[in-house]
């Protein structure tokens, strides 16, 4: 029964800034509001906690509801918020020390936020940003993820991946271990413009002495347009980003429930981070990604991803809304569009036997960008060979 009375409330919680939602029963936003970083392993519990509660004030105030309005539930979709012991131990703290905030408070991953946005019934959130992250929900709650391990032991295919990558193309190239299949003319040039090299020494350091992955990460954005502009070897790497994070989707195949991956409309992906506005120049490798690569990855017959037009702050407020038990009116149809929907050709969904894994090597891969299909860098590194990807 809709009881327009009642007051939701959800939070998108990054590294940067935040966002909160407020809605009535009835499923109307009442309130929106912008605030800053609320991730609780940057700021601590103590800041995170008051920077929250602030933002739920500073709603009620847009709403203008009483200061004293006990909301009935509040979702909070956090970055850093990944293991589920520790967000019910944060739910009970927080319903201690703020007993007249809400009545019912779930924590959870922003990722989760993102999945609860535009899917009704589960689904993955693949992000790729700065770094990259994927995470698998299925109808039933389990979850699964690929990936989140940082820049050191992971990000594949995120920003920071695609820039490092072109950076140790360059400097293998001139320590002759490999012979790229392109010039790398361009791509040199992007690399010392933009962290402003005389030599290749300069490199270091950005890489280590003063490194910030988010300059790194913006190089992305520059290989990006080059590839745009034709350039043949920008646009292999970001065919190889393309399939990095397609990969991400095949690992988790073999997890996905049943009914997600007979979904008439396609496995839902939600795409998260700047990365995706480049989807032209990875969907290719994204593609060859997707497929199955080890003994127990599952062919995905069709999929379709998926962009929000709404802050993942609304995912969090379904979230609230479920945790009390309360059906709160939604649409779904409002908070995404769909960029792409792919099926899977026969010749992929009959294999009886398929693929092998890729080679742990990071050499580059036989690619196809821009309508043009490009060879493999000689040479491999830590005792492996360079391995090829068939383009079908």
């Amino acid at each position: 029964m809709v009881n327009a009375n009642l007051i939701f409330g959800g939070i998108e919680g990054g590294g940067t800034h935040s966002w909160i939602v407020l809605m009535d029963g009835k499923g109307n936003r009442i309130a929106e509001v912008e605030g800053p970083s609320t991730n609780v392993l940057l700021l601590g519990l103590t800041e995170c906690f008051r920077r929250l509660h602030q933002l739920v004030h500073d709603a009620k105030k847009q709403a203008h509801l009483p200061n004293d309005t006990v909301l009935e539930a509040l979702g909070l979709c956090l970055s850093g918020c990944e293991e589920d012991k520790k967000n019910r131990e944060l739910e009970e703290t927080m319903l201690a020390q703020y007993p007249d905030l809400a009545r019912h408070v779930i924590f959870s991953s922003d990722t989760h936020g993102s999945i609860a946005t535009g899917s009704p019934k589960g689904g993955i959130v693949l992000i790729s940003g700065t770094g990259s992250n994927a995470l698998l929900v299925n109808p039933d709650g389990n979850t699964f993820r690929c990936g989140g391990w940082g820049h050191m032991l992971g990000d594949e295919g995120s920003g920071y991946w695609i820039a490092a990558r072109g950076v140790k193309i360059l400097f293998d190239e001139d320590d002759h271990l490999i012979d790229p299949p392109h010039s790398t003319d361009t791509l040199r040039t992007l690399v010392y413009k933009h962290f402003e090299l005389k030599d290749r020494f300069g490199m270091l350091h950005h890489t280590y002495t003063s490194f910030q992955k988010q300059n790194y990460a913006s190089l992305a954005a520059e290989i990006s347009k080059a590839a745009a502009g034709g350039d043949a070897m920008c646009a292999l790497i970001m065919y190889e980003g393309g399939y990095k994070i397609g990969r991400h989707i095949s690992a988790l195949s073999r997890n996905i429930d049943t009914d997600l991956l007979t979904c008439d409309t396609g496995l839902p992906i939600i795409c998260a981070g700047s990365v995706w506005k480049s989807w032209e120049f990875l969907q290719e490798g994204f593609i060859e990604g997707v497929k199955p690569h080890l003994e127990k990855d599952e062919v995905i017959p069709k999929l379709n991803l998926l962009r929000l037009t709404v802050t993942s702050a609304m995912g969090a407020t379904y979230l609230a809304a479920q945790r009390a038990g309360y059906d709160l009116p939604r649409d779904y149809s409002k908070n995404v569009f769909s960029i792409f929907t792919h099926v899977q050709p026969p010749s992929v969904c009959t294999l009886q036997q398929k693929r092998t894994s890729m080679s742990l090597s990071s050499d580059l891969i036989i690619g196809k960008a821009n309508g043009k299909t490009y060879g493999k860098i000689n040479g491999g590194t830590n005792g492996t060979s360079s391995s090829t990807v068939n383009i079908s």
